[in-house]
């Protein structure tokens, strides 16, 4: 099986409903999940944390959701999967009215365990589920679609939350997602058919007998590593993205809103293009773009001293493009490499991978970090040399998933 394709399969009515159902249920999750990095201007005043502090109320979400997405491997394949993603969905709005009612640190700490706990397994089944119903040269452009959500939350997810929590309180932006994800979890319930394909194929194994299966195989862990080196890269670099702009670049709190509407749209104009490029032209290609466009941004920004406004959304564009890129071209790409019957179990390992090297990320920038005494976070050039490297690191690893895609 290669790459490329010589002409897309149209997607049919029913494909389109849930492409876009799943986008505005992963626009929920993604908002929640850049929420906490975009609030850590206010919240490191608000409740008087350190940057140890909050590196781990970042953190603790993605551990939570690294153990559960673990334990669920053994457990993905048995069910169907629109029960399965239902349970888990409403199990994350519930976490979210946990953070809005939180008073304290200690207790949004406790609430992000619950939201992890639930919200880490929602991602890799709305992953399982786009791999079961779409064929491989559908995926990039469903991909591309579905990679919107990531900008919709920039565009107008982070802004309004940005200014909900700058107008009230912090809690404030929670309780805009859990209404909106109750209304788009309702219309997963009446819209969504029955997923039931893959049971057919599932071999009566204890869960630990299906776990040793899936990562044994050692095609599977090109994809395991890559996407951890992607999230890790990220994350190390996004998670004091804001306090670096406010306490470093002394960008103003009402400014910063505006820095994701643009890249947001940039991102949401592009979106889609690299999605049918990857059809088109090779997932591989687009992705090695990305990475030497991101690596440029991030060998920029991290090194400023001052920055006009310009200067900044221009550097932050530049990055989300490439992040784009690259997330659409190596999930296409990955989502091939697992068999119909494991892959419910691939993509919650693969989760829990993900969200493990996440949580080791936010963590790790916390203590790379330190913040001086006018307010301004020391030594984000040391974290700019590591995110490159990961970033590097990528190329390879995607490298050697093509190439195992064309032996099959």
């Amino acid at each position: 099986m290669t790459d490329t394709s010589i002409k897309a399969t149209p997607l049919n009515r029913y494909q389109v409903l849930i492409t876009v159902i799943i986008a505005l249920l992963l626009f929920t999750i993604v908002v929640d999940y850049m929420l906490l990095s975009a609030l850590s201007a206010i919240l490191l005043p608000a409740l008087n944390l350190s940057t140890e502090q909050f590196g781990a109320l970042a953190s603790a979400y993605a551990f939570s959701a690294a153990i559960s997405s673990f334990i669920s491997t053994g457990f993905a394949d048995r069910f169907n999967r629109k029960s399965y993603l239902l349970f888990f969905y409403f199990g994350f709005i519930l976490g979210i009215v946990c953070c809005a009612l939180a008073p304290s640190y200690w207790v949004l700490l406790a609430a992000r365990i619950v939201t992890g706990i639930f919200g880490g397994i929602v991602g890799s089944t709305c992953f399982a589920i786009i791999a079961d119903l779409f064929l491989l040269n559908q995926r990039g452009r469903v991909m591309g679609f579905v990679q919107m959500s990531y900008a919709a939350g920039q565009i107008g997810g982070l802004p309004l939350a940005i200014y909900a929590a700058n107008t009230f309180t912090w809690q404030a932006p929670y309780w805009i997602i859990a209404f909106l994800g109750l209304a788009i979890g309702l219309a997963l319930v009446f819209f969504m058919q029955p997923l039931t394909e893959h049971l057919k194929q599932v071999q009566n194994q204890m869960p630990w007998q299906k776990v040793l299966q899936v990562i044994h195989k050692k095609n599977h862990w090109n994809v395991f590593l890559n996407n951890a080196f992607l999230v890790i890269g990220d994350v190390l670099i996004l998670t004091f993205d804001a306090a670096y702009m406010a306490n470093n670049l002394k960008l103003s709190l009402e400014k910063i809103p505006l820095v994701y509407v643009v890249t947001g749209g940039v991102t949401l104009l592009f979106g889609p293009i690299f999605g049918r490029l990857s059809d088109k032209l090779g997932k591989l290609k687009v992705f090695t773009f990305g990475t030497v466009l991101s690596i440029g941004a991030i060998a920029m920004y991290s090194n400023l001293q001052q920055a006009t406004f310009a200067m900044i959304i221009t550097i932050h564009a530049l990055l989300f493009i490439g992040i784009n890129a690259r997330m659409v071209s190596s999930t296409a790409l990955g989502m091939e490499v697992p068999k119909l019957k494991d892959r419910g179990a691939f993509m919650a390992f693969d989760s829990s991978v993900q969200q493990l090297a996440s949580a080791l990320a936010a963590a790790f920038a916390g203590l790379v970090l330190y913040t001086t005494t006018d307010g301004s976070l020391s030594r984000y050039w040391l974290l700019g040399l590591i995110v490159i490297s990961f970033m590097l690191a990528t190329l390879f690893f995607m490298q050697r998933i093509q190439s195992t895609i064309h032996k099959a």
